[in-house]
């Protein structure tokens, strides 16, 4: 009896590297405050880098104040220790938080930088860092161009997703979306998953980036109002294109109206443009029949910007 009590080991016991396999499971309130508060020897595991591969603080992002979050952000990075495989934090202030995350991407697979107001130069000067990076979320980045894309996809060869969606209301008027369009199409050709929703694009951008990036299996391209697009063309065409996300407002049971007038339509109502970014940021979520009793809007407009 006593011989195979022995082959067990108590928790405390465990090797550091067996507990931090086991403790990466855990949310991240456990592994700053339980955790630590244990014992000694979970204390220790808690503060190596295999707790710290994958980085979730999305949530902590809408909930801290930017200079808390620069904190915890350089905090965790630090400990991974060069082992950081997946990133997920909104709302970076500066660029120094992403050059510093770029310093610590040797082993990093996915980044999600959504809502983050870092500038194109610094993603065009620290590119070459995230070469080992398959997975990338830059949506709602006002300040990258197409510059920065262009950048990302000659450095990122094994990129095989793009998250690159921003507001309606902020695509008006930019013209270089086209160019990022023509940069992804140019350099992207390993993708498999492309987001680009609510980009002022043409239908000719659309079907650049089909050709150019061959093994293109998703793609969504919600919001993109001057979009026209013949789906028996593209079965035939694309056959490797699984799941295409196209809205436009014919499809919701109303008229099509053209990017410039729905643009100024939406302009011309200000409380109106108040409740779409609520909407679009997921902080207003009401049935339809309550909107609609709301904001004197035609439904299949309502129908439109709830669905994006």
């Amino acid at each position: 009896m006593e011989e195979e009590q022995s082959e067990f080991r108590h928790w405390d016991e465990l090797l550091p590297d067996v507990l931090g396999l086991i403790f990466c499971y855990l949310s991240l309130k456990e592994l700053l405050k339980v955790i630590p508060c244990v014992c000694k020897s979970w204390s220790k595991a808690v503060m190596g880098p295999l707790c710290w591969q994958y980085i979730d603080l999305f949530q902590w992002s809408i909930r801290w104040q930017p200079h808390q979050l620069d904190r915890m952000l350089r905090m965790l990075v630090t400990r991974s220790c060069g082992s950081l495989r997946s990133l997920h934090v909104a709302g970076l202030q500066n660029d120094s938080n992403f050059s510093f995350i770029t310093e610590n991407a040797g082993s990093l697979r996915v980044l999600r930088l959504p809502r983050s107001e870092i500038s194109g130069s610094i993603v065009e000067e620290t590119a070459q860092r995230l070469s080992t990076i398959t997975f990338l979320d830059l949506s709602h980045c006002p300040k990258i161009g197409a510059k920065a894309i262009e950048a990302i996809g000659k450095h990122c060869k094994f990129l095989v997703t793009l998250c690159r969606s921003i507001h309606f209301l902020d695509s008006a008027g930019k013209v270089e979306l086209e160019d990022e369009a023509n940069a992804i199409a140019a350099t992207m050709p390993r993708l498999k998953h492309l987001e680009l929703r609510c980009h002022f694009i043409s239908t000719e951008c659309v079907l650049k980036i089909l050709y150019g990036c061959p093994h293109l299996e998703h793609l969504d391209i919600k919001g993109c109002l001057e979009v026209e697009l013949d789906h028996q063309f593209l079965k035939d065409k694309f056959p490797k294109l699984k799941n295409l996300l196209e809205l436009r407002l014919r499809n919701v049971g109303g008229p099509y109206i053209g990017y410039h007038e729905f643009i100024d339509w939406i302009y011309g109502f200000s409380y109106l443009r108040m409740w779409v970014e609520c909407w679009l940021n997921g902080e207003i979520k009401l049935p339809l029949s309550v909107i609609e009793c709301a904001i004197p809007c035609p439904s299949y407009v309502l129908q439109f910007l709830l669905s994006l």
